[in-house]
């Protein structure tokens, strides 16, 4: 069972030990600092939860906000290259969690909140070529790609393939 809660600065220890290069590279570009970590996080709380960006923590277990976390994502309706109607979904997973479908678990979560959403009609997914994981999770999601490559969000001299997800289909 996968508990979607808002991102808290709680939950910054638990990201802060189980980061790897992997999830780093795919999230900001690096690793997490303590202090840039924190700032975020502050930031973070401070979002109305039905606001244009949303930054979840996954947690397993009980679904009382009360298990270890294991991974996390969001939904943007706001940033580069996300038209109205669209929203931007993101998911990740430590790496003690991965090969355990946790991935799917939490993209799934996070597709009901955004079914859930009037104002999101289509999902953009950004995928690093690379990342045959999170191409699978977004396949099994039903998302496509859409055959256009674009920067990466928070590394601009990267790139990642753009796919999409329709949710009125």
């Amino acid at each position: 069972m996968i508990d979607l809660q808002p991102l808290r600065p709680r939950h910054g220890e638990a990201i802060l030990a189980g980061q790897d290069e992997l999830l780093a590279r795919e999230i900001i570009g690096r690793r997490w600092d303590r202090p840039g970590l924190e700032a975020f996080l502050e930031r973070v709380q401070n979002w109305r939860t039905d606001g244009p960006l949303r930054e979840y923590a996954a947690l397993s277990g009980t679904g009382h906000g009360q298990g270890e976390l294991i991974g996390g994502g969001g939904l943007a309706l706001l940033g580069a290259g996300i038209q109205r109607g669209q929203a931007a979904l993101t998911y990740w997973v430590l790496k003690a969690h991965r090969g355990c479908g946790h991935g799917h678990a939490i993209a799934a979560a996070l597709l009901q909140h955004a079914r859930a959403e009037p104002r999101i009609g289509e999902l953009v997914l950004r995928i690093d070529p690379g990342n045959h994981a999170s191409q699978a999770v977004a396949r099994a999601l039903g998302a496509r790609p859409t055959g256009r490559s674009e920067p990466h969000p928070c590394a601009r001299r990267r790139t990642v393939g753009r796919w999409s997800l329709v949710l009125d289909a």
